[in-house]
């Protein structure tokens, strides 16, 4: 088995990463008793009168038309959202009890309704489908916009928006939930809107401050910052649940509701799996109204819970409805119940598994991942289930033998390697990060991915690297026990960006068998995937190796760059380039540009850049 170098075998990573594991196998759970039956006493989703109120639906819809047709100007949504209010009433005199289910399609039809809008911006197709044909072609073309490509939103200068605070603060917030849900087009509404309240609550303050600009600065990077991350992670959990489905995701969720609530018997914590999961498809699907409508829900019943659930929730469970969900989200696992074994040959020493039904053997390792997650909060969600898949091979094999102890204990080592394989490229990472740097240590990087997938750009391989490194960054400066979890959470992530970068345009074959065989191991599968064996590199061309004035000029990072940019088309032109013909190439332009930058770059180069490109070229043997 091939040493990886970090723990995308090129990577150890970062970022905030609340929900992120699944299992094979799983469900048979009963019907969940918070949001499709009522008897746990909360009100079901269809009879909620919140569909009705016409300042939050303004928003709802604003956000719901602005993430669909990001290029639309705000004058555009506006219409869209003002005549979709019109349209609703009507909705809602007719039949109060359906308003909630009802809202999708209308809002679906209202996008159809203006032609002008559905055929400006390409929508015309999707409006000749209908039903859920319509709804997953928006989807598609959702998928497949340019959001990017919208200028990042500029805040106005304190002084124009204190001004525009005061003067209309429902128009002026109504705006800013636009700017973001445009760029933004796969954030969780619940979460727009809770950030969109706590910068309310930021312009209120500030605006009355002795030096506004300075407040601006400190409490809104923050917010801004979570924006960014919680965006990321929101098209992650729909890429993840579109992939592999509905009953891995319920698994994700069952592990790592585990480790937060710890002290939740089972029963609680499989309804709440069966409840979030609800909640994130109908995000997932667009579905604003009914999205807001089931986190809000659920965080009802969490902080009605709150004291059987976790110490660590209480003070978010005195925050305003819609601030309640990030807050809890956010929150740190709970203290693991003492008394709780750490012997769970229990499982692994049933018998019988061979011979129960799908269901039971679903139900069987349901509970498995339920007492392991809770007993193993330090480990990281992919991890749990990789485990719980050797643990499923495990009782297969063992029900069946003459001698099932003596199976048992050989298995056992077996899946304990999981956790001790993933601890030791943790480890091996981090020392790799203390010695080399973190720029350095994307150099790495960077030549590992460039074997991996050369059909990147260069600035899509620099952008994936750069985020590799700045997770060994965060990642090895925690401690051990956190380490772990902080790397692979993060891997899972910047896994996630590559494989909907490689759905959007296929990369090659290796790549495509990583991201689509199976979520637990796709982490492994990247850390052993070498290179691309069937890539042909181009033929020698001296444009790739173009020395310019220019190199001189650029500064700081730019020069960072440029050298990687020379880096990667070594390792494209050359994929079995060993390292020390790297460093020795690598070098010689390093010492070119020394040289050409001290006196007259235009004549040096002209005289010696043709010089390494010949030395070059014979070094590849190109």
């Amino acid at each position: 088995m091939k040493q990886s170098v970090g723990l995308l075998g090129g990577t150890t990573d970062i970022m905030k990463w609340e929900t992120s594991i699944l299992l094979l196998v799983l469900l048979g759970f009963a019907e969940s008793k918070i949001l499709h039956t009522g008897t746990s006493g909360i009100a079901s989703a269809p009879s909620s009168p919140q569909c009705t109120t016409e300042g939050n639906l303004a928003d709802t819809a604003t956000i719901f038309f602005a993430q669909f047709i990001p290029e639309a100007t705000y004058q555009e949504i506006g219409k869209l959202v003002k005549d979709f209010l019109a349209d609703f009433q009507k909705i809602v005199a007719e039949k109060p009890k359906d308003c909630l289910e009802k809202q999708l399609p209308a809002f679906l039809e209202e996008i159809c309704h203006d032609k002008d809008i559905s055929e400006k911006y390409g929508l015309a197709g999707c409006c000749s489908k209908a039903g859920s044909d319509r709804l997953e072609c928006l989807l598609d073309h959702k998928r497949r916009g340019n959001a990017a490509s919208i200028p990042e939103f500029q805040v106005p200068e304190p002084t124009q928006s204190c001004k525009a605070h005061q003067e209309n603060p429902v128009t002026f917030m109504n705006r800013h939930i636009y700017e973001i849900s445009r760029r933004h087009p796969f954030l969780y509404a619940p979460t727009i809107l809770s950030l969109a309240s706590r910068y309310d609550k930021i312009i209120f303050n500030c605006c009355q401050a002795e030096n506004a600009v300075e407040c601006f600065r400190n409490k809104a990077a923050p917010v801004t910052k979570e924006l960014r991350e919680n965006s990321l992670i929101s098209q992650h959990l729909c890429g993840v649940r579109r992939k592999f489905g509905e009953r891995t995701f319920k698994a994700i969720m069952l592990a790592k509701l585990s480790q937060k609530f710890p002290k939740a018997n089972f029963t609680v914590i499989q309804n709440l799996v069966l409840d979030g999961s609800h909640a994130h498809k109908e995000c997932c699907n667009g579905n604003v109204p009914e999205c807001v409508q089931d986190r809000n829900e659920i965080m009802s019943y969490i902080c009605s819970q709150k004291d059987s659930l976790s110490s660590k929730i209480q003070e978010c469970c005195t925050l305003p409805l819609q601030e309640q969900g990030e807050c809890i989200v956010s929150a740190e696992n709970d203290n693991r119940p003492e008394g709780l074994s750490p012997d769970l040959r229990r499982f692994l020493g049933e018998r019988k598994f061979h011979l129960h039904s799908s269901e039971e053997k679903d139900l069987f390792l349901a509970r498995f991942v339920y007492e392991y997650s809770r007993r193993h909060q330090e480990l990281a969600v992919p991890v749990i289930l990789r485990v719980a898949k050797g643990y499923q091979e495990a009782l297969e094999k063992c029900s069946k033998k003459m001698n099932p102890l003596e199976c048992q204990d050989k298995e056992e080592e077996e899946i304990n390697k999981y956790v001790q394989d993933s601890q030791a490229l943790a480890k091996r990472s981090c020392g790799l990060f203390q010695k080399l740097g973190e720029y350095h240590l994307q150099n790495v990087f960077l030549v590992a991915y460039t074997k991996k997938a050369p059909q990147l750009t260069p600035q899509e391989l620099i952008g994936f690297t750069k985020k590799m490194a700045a997770t060994a960054s965060l990642c090895c400066q925690l401690s051990e026990d956190k380490q772990l979890a902080c790397g692979e959470g993060a891997a899972d992530l910047i896994i996630g960006q590559l494989c909907a970068r490689h759905e959007v345009q296929p990369i090659n074959d290796g790549v495509g068998h990583c991201c689509d065989s199976s979520y637990a191991h796709r982490r492994p599968c990247f850390s052993n995937l070498v290179k691309d064996e069937k890539y042909v590199p181009p033929p020698f061309s001296h444009e790739q190796f173009k020395f310019c004035q220019e190199l001189c000029q650029a500064k700081g990072e730019e020069v960072q760059k440029k050298k990687q940019e020379f880096l990667i088309n070594l390792v494209k032109q050359k994929p079995h380039i060993t390292e020390e013909q790297l460093k020795a190439v690598t070098a010689d332009f390093t010492g070119l540009l020394e040289k050409c930058c001290k006196g007259k770059p235009e004549t040096c180069f002209a005289e010696e850049g043709p010089k390494l490109i010949a030395k070059t070229q014979g070094a590849l043997g190109a």
